[in-house]
């Protein structure tokens, strides 16, 4: 009985174990959250004040041509009233003029003398007088300015002037999550599963399944579908190759997982098996990385062709892969993937 609980319990700490580790990841995605939250503000801010930046070069600019008008109507002002003032000067001078000569006429004792220009002064005296109610004695120009600057649209579009809810288009999935207890290698065959991480709201409609040809040169994509497991046969062994994986839907691609790393099974046998096609003859030094390292320095891979041959099940997809670019055929010894 005591064995029985025993398994139970431990049945039952695995389920707890599955729980923290999406607790742990989730907890990760938020604080990766918080993070992009503060970039996004800074340059949510930094397009905020650019754009009302942009708006008050424009006001300015505009205030400058209205300032402009403004200074042409003054010069313009100034000048028909400096004409006239001018011209009435002139005119008042003359006006002057005449009447002290008027005046000196009156005084003259010789009639005689009198009238024979008396005629005259009177016509020219009423000539002058008509010319000064003519209109002469009235401003040309009002000191008024009827210039009258209708700002009301433009406060009123300030005071309207909000932020406007976007429609978000669809996003694309989240990043998958290498299950690292699934992952294994057996000989020279490698088994990956991936998952969505805990409370997605974005579904994805399949996967990229990529992996490198085992010197760590380029990135090959291997299997696209919609299964969550996938196992590449036919790899060479004795050697490491590197594996992620990426979602898609109909807006885009998610980022990559972390890259896992994958070491091959030694073969004793290996030697006297014939290979399906040509493989280099010299092999590069293989690099170890951790399965958890996130980041991977390409190198050139071998020029080569890939073949696949794809099976399906219920459960997994099969995969089988010959790659020329890979390593030739090593010795015989098992390596599972180290979590």
């Amino acid at each position: 009985m005591w064995k029985l609980h025993k398994s139970q319990l431990s049945q039952a700490l695995n389920g707890l174990s599955d729980r923290a580790k999406e607790a742990k990841e989730f907890l990760v995605q938020l604080r990766n959250m918080v993070q992009q939250i503060q970039e996004n503000s800074v340059e949510f801010e930094a397009c905020l004040v650019a754009q009302c930046d942009a708006l008050i070069d424009a006001l300015n600019r505009r205030k400058a041509q209205l300032l402009a008008r403004v200074n042409k109507e003054h010069e313009h002002k100034l000048k028909v009233v400096r004409d006239q003032i001018s011209h009435c000067t002139v005119k008042l001078r003359q006006t002057t003029g005449l009447m002290e000569y008027c005046l000196e006429v009156i005084k003259e004792n010789d009639p005689s003398g009198f009238l024979q220009i008396s005629d005259a002064l009177i016509r020219r005296v009423h000539l002058t007088e008509d010319q000064w109610g003519k209109g002469t004695l009235t401003p040309r120009m009002t000191t008024d300015f009827d210039l009258s600057l209708d700002n009301s649209p433009l406060l009123q579009s300030i005071h309207q002037l909000d932020f406007v809810q976007m429609k978000a288009s669809s996003p694309v999935p989240a990043t998958p999550i290498l299950q690292l207890e699934e992952c294994c290698t057996h000989n020279n065959s490698a088994t990956l599963s991936w998952k969505q991480p805990p409370l997605s709201t974005v579904p994805a409609e399949g996967y990229i399944l990529e992996l490198d040809d085992g010197n760590g040169g380029q990135f090959r994509e291997v299997y696209v579908g919609k299964e969550t497991m996938c196992t590449v046969d036919g790899l060479h062994f004795n050697s490491t190759y590197n594996a992620r994986v990426k979602a898609f839907n109909k807006t885009g691609v998610s980022q990559y997982s972390k890259t896992l790393v994958l070491q091959t099974s030694e073969d004793t046998d290996s030697e006297e098996q014939t290979p399906p096609f040509p493989v280099p003859s010299e092999r590069m030094p293989l690099r170890r990385m951790s399965p958890f390292s996130s980041t991977l320095n390409l190198q050139p891979s071998f020029p080569g062709r890939s073949y696949f041959d794809f099976r399906s099940s219920p459960h997994q997809l099969s995969l089988h892969s010959s790659l020329q670019s890979l390593n030739a055929p090593g010795e015989l010894s098992s390596s599972d993937l180290s979590s």
